[in-house]
Parts: C-alpha cells; sequence; structure tokens
C-alpha cells in the first residue's frame, strides 16, 4: 500500500474516533430521558442518605423503587400538602380569614401573622407552600375547621381515604409532636393526591409570588424553598449547597425537623407518566443530591406505553328508560402504563365493565363504567369512563328498552298495519256489496223474465 494511502487512512480512522467520543460525551452531559439508557451509573441501586425513601409512579400505582418505605418518621413540613389540599377543598380562595392569636404563636417558620390581621385563603396558601410559614398553615386549619384538633381529625380521614396506613396528623404545620408520624409510601400517596388538584399544583409550582399589603402588614414577598423548580444556592452551617433545576419537576415540598433532619417530595412528569420521590430521614446537604438520585433512577426504569389516548370510545353502555338504550362511553384519562423492559406490548389487554342498571337521564361526561388494563394477567391500571354524550329520558315504551326510534317506527308500522286492515276490510266490504248488488240484479232479472213468460201465456191463452 502506498504510504499516502496509508496516512489517509490512518488520520480518517482517528477522525471517526474523535467524533464518537464527542458524541458520547454529549450523550452522557445531557442526562437521563425517560426509559433512556444515558449514564449508566445511575442504573444501578440509588445510594442515598435517607432513611427512608421511595419513587412512585403515580399514573400507574406502581412503586419503582423503595427503601424502608413503611418506616415511620416525622414528616415535618411535607405535612403542609394535606394541609393546604383541605384548605382548597373546603374554602374559597378569595374569603378573607382573620387570623387568631393561636396561629401567630407557632414557632419557627412564619411570615409573622398578626392577630387580627385579614389575609385572604389564596395568599395563606402561597405562604404555606412557598415559605413554608407555619402560622399561615395554622391559620387555614383553625379557619377550616375552627380548631388545629378538629382539623387534624379531617386530615387523618382524608388521609385514610387516599389510602394511607401509617400516617396520624397532629399539626397542620408539621412542627413535632407526639404521635405526629407518616411514612415515605404514605407521603408518595398524598402528594400524587394533593398535586393532583389544579389549584395546589399551580401555587406550589410557582418561583415567587407577593401577598398584597393588608390592615396590619405591608406587601410580602414569597420565594419558594423548592429549588429543583428553577435551580439556586443553600446556605447552611456546613457550606454552600447548590442546587441545578430538574427539568420536568412541577411541584414538591421540603421539611425540616427541629434536630435539622430533612425531608422531601417532588412530583415530576416523565413523559406523561407522574412520579414522585419522596426522602425522610437525609441531611440538609444531601436532600437534593437523594432526589435527584432518585429522581434520575425513576426516570431511567420507567417506559411509557400508550394503550389508548383520552377520549378513546369503548362498546356502549347499556342505558333504561332512555331516548336510546345505549350511550358511547370514553377514556376519561391517557392509558399510560410503564411497560417493562423486555414486556411485549403483545401482553396488553383491556377489560371494560360498566355500571349495572345505568338509567336515563344520562349528562355527558358522567362515569358509566370502568376500562381495566392488564400486563398480562395483572391488572396495572383501571380508568373511568365517561358518557361522550347525553342521553335524555325516553318516551313511554322506553321502561321496556325501546328507543324512541324504534317506537317512531313501531307506530309507523302500527299506522301502516291498521291503513293496509283498514282497506282490506273496506275493499271486502265493497265487494260483498257488489256482490249483493249483481244478486240482486240476476234475481230481478229472473223475475223479470218470468213475468214476460207469464204475460206470453196469458196473451196466447195457452197453460205452457
Amino acid at each position: 500500500m502506498k504510504p499516502i494511502l496509508k496516512q489517509f487512512l490512518k488520520q480518517f480512522l482517528t477522525a471517526v474516533l474523535l467524533v464518537s467520543v464527542l458524541l458520547t460525551g454529549s450523550a452522557a452531559s445531557a442526562g437521563i430521558s425517560c426509559g433512556g439508557t444515558a449514564l449508566a451509573a445511575e442504573n444501578k441501586e440509588p445510594s442515598i442518605k435517607a432513611k427512608t425513601a421511595i419513587v412512585y409512579c403515580a399514573t400507574t400505582g406502581e412503586v419503582v423503587w423503595e427503601k424502608n418505605a413503611d418506616k415511620q418518621m416525622n414528616p415535618a413540613s411535607m405535612t403542609k400538602l394535606m394541609t393546604c389540599l383541605l384548605a382548597i377543598e373546603n374554602l374559597d380562595l378569595d374569603h378573607e380569614v382573620e387570623v387568631t392569636k393561636k396561629a401567630t404563636e407557632v414557632i419557627p417558620s412564619k411570615i409573622y401573622l398578626q392577630e387580627g390581621e385579614k389575609v385572604t385563603v389564596r395568599d395563606l396558601l402561597y405562604a404555606a407552600l412557598l415559605e413554608s410559614a407555619n402560622d399561615a398553615a395554622t391559620a387555614l386549619a383553625i379557619e377550616t375547621a375552627g380548631s388545629v384538633k378538629k382539623f387534624a381529625k379531617m386530615m387523618n380521614a382524608r388521609a385514610a381515604a387516599i389510602g394511607c396506613t401509617g400516617t396520624n396528623f397532629v399539626t397542620p404545620s408539621g412542627l413535632a409532636a407526639d404521635g405526629h408520624v407518616s411514612t415515605a409510601r404514605d407521603i408518595a400517596q398524598i402528594s400524587a393526591e394533593a398535586f393532583g388538584n389544579k389549584t395546589l399544583r399551580e401555587i406550589a409550582g410557582t418561583d415567587e409570588y407577593t401577598i398584597p399589603a393588608t390592615n396590619k402588614s405591608e406587601e410580602r414577598k414569597l420565594e419558594n424553598g423548592n429549588l429543583l423548580l428553577k435551580g439556586g444556592t443553600l446556605q447552611l452551617p456546613s457550606g454552600t449547597v447548590t442546587v441545578k433545576k430538574y427539568k420536568g419537576v412541577f411541584g414538591g415540598k421540603t421539611g425540616t425537623t427541629e434536630e435539622q433532619v430533612a425531608t422531601m417530595t417532588a412530583g415530576l412528569d416523565c413523559d406523561g407518566l407522574e412520579l414522585y420521590a419522596v426522602v425522610m430521614g437525609t441531611t440538609l446537604e444531601k436532600r437534593y443530591s437523594d432526589i435527584r438520585k432518585l429522581l434520575n433512577y425513576g426516570k431511567e426504569n420507567v417506559s411509557k406505553y400508550v394503550v389508548f389516548e383520552k377520549g378513546a370510545e369503548f362498546d356502549e353502555a347499556k342505558l333504561k328508560g332512555g331516548a336510546t338504550n345505549r350511550v358511547k362511553a370514553a377514556a376519561a384519562e391517557p392509558g399510560y402504563i410503564n411497560l417493562p423492559e423486555g414486556a411485549s406490548a403483545s401482553l396488553i389487554t383491556t377489560k371494560t365493565a360498566y355500571e349495572e342498571d345505568l338509567k336515563a337521564p344520562v349528562k355527558k361526561g358522567q362515569k358509566v363504567g370502568t376500562v381495566e388494563i392488564y400486563l398480562a394477567d395483572e391488572k396495572v391500571r383501571e380508568i373511568d369512563l365517561l358518557a361522550a354524550e347525553s342521553i335524555r329520558t325516553g318516551w313511554f315504551l322506553s321502561r321496556f328498552g325501546i328507543t324512541n326510534f324504534q317506537t317512531v317506527v313501531l307506530c309507523v308500522m302500527l299506522v301502516l298495519i291498521l291503513a293496509f286492515l283498514t282497506g282490506i276490510f273496506t275493499l271486502r266490504a265493497i265487494n260483498r256489496k257488489k256482490k249483493q248488488r249483481r244478486r240482486q240484479q240476476k234475481i230481478m232479472e229472473a223475475a223479470r223474465r218470468e213475468l214476460e213468460r207469464e204475460q206470453s201465456m196469458k196473451q196466447r191463452g195457452w197453460p205452457y
């Protein structure tokens, strides 16, 4: 081989190798995408400081990873998610709350509310979720239930309804109290329920907010304590912790106990799947790195598969007493599932179940049944089916399952049958009359001929 050709090949191969290295480096620096394989190190079990943690896919109800997830610990200010959810569900956002003395006595995190100060529910929600203000959370609790004790009962009832089994709330703020405990598993469920509320989700995802001046205070400027939303620095006694923005995080809540034990929950939109990462019993220095590791692990280990889109129509549901005897059923939300690595989409099946004795009238958007999604023989998700149209009450025959259209057809057929029978009877009557007239004519003709014969015989004088 000629020296010039050898030199050319050597340079070409070197260039190809260099480009490959650069592309690999770019892919690694781009981070992890849902279901991707970048950053192989994150495929391993996450190594975190937290004593208890969980990664939960709320869309499918699947636990992606957990560590002592049922261990009871003080949830600290993550408690405020439940407090704010109940306040939103029971109070008007524009309602003005007159702050009580009890609400002003809590410590330490607060916006320094004053007794008799009038603040809207909306402003108190921003204070509780962005600045983790204990006085704002307490004011909301007292306004909602009349007292902190009564509100705690509401909190525990709501937690039980969600499915929490290791939670007992005593305070609305998360300040330490005997028996005030929760678990990483329960906090993940509470987070999913709370961020499922559009108002709470919007507030918790806000970077900054200003509470207008009140009757006892100038305006207050608030900043969100969840640094994953936009990035920032955290000043700690041990030094400065720099936190980078985490793309896809839509909200969360931090918490710190009086002993400086840190907790946190964070929600992430992972290509249409909602992931929640929760850590409890970590340090202030490791809180964000723990959460980031869990979110990375969650993104790497879920893979969205679209079984059907929102609004997809299924078999019609049977209906009684309606203008029609069936109603179109449509999926209330997308049928997204996590398809594990190596699993075939051919293993996915769906099964519909409609409400028994469904009766008209039915309003558009009314639940008429459910569609269950199965992976192999295991049910992985259940989604409501809603009426895709409104069906009014039917006419008198609808009680027998006969639709209005069928009633019209039956009536038309009945009229035609009656008309046909009437026509037949009329024709028969006409024919009978014709036959009678012909018979009478024959009789009259025979009588006339007999009369003429008798007259002829008389004229001839013959008896025959």
